[in-house]
This record gives structure tokens, C-alpha cells and sequence, in this order.
């Protein structure tokens, strides 16, 4: 009858938890740890219970087997505490390290945001067919998209999205040149550079080409290079270089 006492409450120790469960799995993991401590603990209060009796009945030898019994619940017990803990251990360490990587992301899209803001309003300030009053309208409606846009709020997001893609189309939006050259903190408003004619000449309009149905679709800025305003796409080689329908 004691041995198969000992077979109906014996229950085989869980695996230590993995480091780096995802969520869902750490969870399923800590009620599973519950559940086998909650056993393991009405097994150890079982066995007490038998083993005082067999004590008080006089049973040396039963009494002696069931205490080696509760002393394998009490291990087992122990055991399950101890996982419990690491488990919820490193269910927090995962939480901190979430936490942190959000924060990370946040604080870099807010300086993204920052950085676009910057290159509109010098934008903005550099463009002269805008007075103060105008400017000041503008700029409130930049803040406004950038803040507000779920468009924009996506793709300051997405950290290898080209800022420049995004300057050009806000700038675009609000009807004022833009200016990337700005995205570069060191850069204080030098004049953008001119576009060139494809003969090589680098007078002219900061626009190219100078007439026709895309008159002054591509810019050449100071720093980034050439931009296709349409498309808000930076150009890998000179507009005059490209192929037909190509980008």
C-alpha cells in the first residue's frame, strides 16, 4: 500500500525553463510550474500526514519509508520553487529588454522625425517666395503632418527609409522647394547646387531640364544629389543619364 502511495504521487520533475521563451510559451511554462507545485505540495502534506501516523501506530518501518518519500516531495517541491523563480526571472529580464528595444525604437523615430523637421523648415526659411507669415503658416501644418499623418508617422518608423523620400514629398505637399541638404546637422544653408544642362553646362536653373513637359522635375541639392520631385526618389546617376521611363 506504500509503494503504491509512492507511485500515484510521484510526479517527474520538469526540464529547467529555456532562456528566451517567447511570451506565449513562458506563460504556458509558469501555470505548468504552478500546477506541479501545487502536486508537489500535497504530496509532501500526504506523506507527513502517513508518516505521523505510522509513527504514533508504532510502524518504525513505514514511518521510515514514508519519510524518505516526503523528503523526495520536499527535493521535488524545492525543485519547482526554484524553477518558478528563474522563470520568472527571465520573464521579466524579456520584459526589460522589450521595453528597452521599444524605447530604443521610439527615441530613434523621434529624432527622425526631428531631423525632418529641421530640413523642412530650413526648407521653408530658404525658399524666397515665402514671407514670414506664410512661413509660419507652413511650418505649423509641417508639424501638424509629421505629427499627425499616419503615412509619415509609418515611414519615419521604418529606420532605412530614406528621410530625404520623405522631405521632398512633405515639402512637395505644402508647395515649397525642398531642401535635403538640411538632414545633415552640419549643414547652415549654403546655396543648393544648380542643376547642368547634359552638355556639361553647370549654369542655369537649379532645376532640370530647363523646359518641356518636365521642366525642373529633377534637383540637384548641395549634398544628397539628384532627386526626382515626382517620385520623391533619390536618382543613382544624372537625370539625362537615365533610361526612358526609368528612375
Amino acid at each position: 500500500m506504500i509503494r503504491s502511495m509512492d507511485k500515484a504521487h510521484s510526479v517527474s520533475t520538469p526540464q529547467p525553463a529555456v532562456p528566451g521563451l517567447d511570451p506565449e510559451r513562458a506563460e504556458r511554462a509558469a501555470r505548468m510550474l504552478d500546477r506541479f507545485a501545487e502536486m508537489a505540495m500535497e504530496q509532501a502534506e500526504a506523506m507527513h500526514q502517513a508518516t505521523l501516523a505510522a509513527a504514533e501506530a508504532g510502524d518504525a518501518a513505514a514511518a521510515k519509508e514514508l519519510s524518505l518519500i516526503f523528503d523526495r516531495a520536499g527535493r521535488s517541491l524545492r525543485r519547482s520553487l526554484a524553477l518558478q523563480a528563474r522563470l520568472a526571472r527571465e520573464r521579466l529580464e524579456m520584459a526589460d529588454r522589450k521595453a528597452a528595444h521599444a524605447r530604443d525604437r521610439a527615441e530613434e523615430k523621434t529624432q527622425r522625425r526631428r531631423q525632418v523637421a529641421r530640413a523642412v523648415a530650413g526648407s521653408i526659411a530658404g525658399d524666397d517666395g515665402v514671407d514670414a507669415e506664410k512661413g509660419e503658416r507652413l511650418t505649423a501644418e509641417m508639424w501638424e503632418r509629421l505629427v499627425e499623418d499616419e503615412d509619415i508617422d509609418a515611414e519615419l518608423a521604418v529606420l532605412d527609409h530614406p528621410l530625404e523620400e520623405i522631405v521632398i514629398h512633405l515639402c512637395r505637399d505644402i508647395g515649397i522647394r525642398p531642401n535635403p541638404a538640411w538632414l545633415n546637422p552640419d549643414y547652415s544653408g549654403a546655396d543648393w547646387s544648380h542643376g547642368r544642362e547634359a552638355e556639361g553646362d553647370e549654369s542655369g536653373p537649379p532645376g532640370w531640364p530647363k523646359d518641356g513637359p518636365d521642366a525642373g522635375r529633377y534637383w540637384r541639392f548641395a549634398e544628397p544629389g539628384w532627386y526626382d520631385l515626382e517620385t520623391c526618389k533619390k536618382l543613382n546617376r544624372p537625370p539625362w543619364e537615365l533610361k526612358p521611363d526609368s528612375s
